[in-house]
């Protein structure tokens, strides 16, 4: 699977999202505020969700980018993933 794509981008992130907040793969839709308190994502799953991205995505996410804005929503997640590995190439 290659990350690049767009639309793996989305999925990928969507199933991480959905991990973090220990909720069904498609429960949270693409444009969910996350930070709502249906959605129940906190610091706490903010960080954990951070280090998966790092992982799976293998990117370094610099504190300054742990922008309320940046983590609005999967759709915002999404974005900033594939500027972040645009960038790389």
């Amino acid at each position: 699977m290659t990350l690049r794509q767009g639309g793996d981008v989305e999925d990928t992130v969507s199933r991480l999202v959905a991990s973090t907040l220990g909720k069904k793969l498609g429960s949270v839709k693409p444009d969910d505020p996350l930070f709502s308190s249906q959605a129940g994502f906190d610091s706490f799953s903010l960080m954990e969700l951070v280090l998966l991205l790092e992982d799976t995505f293998e990117l370094s996410i610099p504190d300054e980018d742990l922008d309320p804005d940046i983590f609005h929503s999967v759709n915002t997640i999404v974005s900033y993933v594939q500027d972040r590995l645009d960038q790389r190439d």
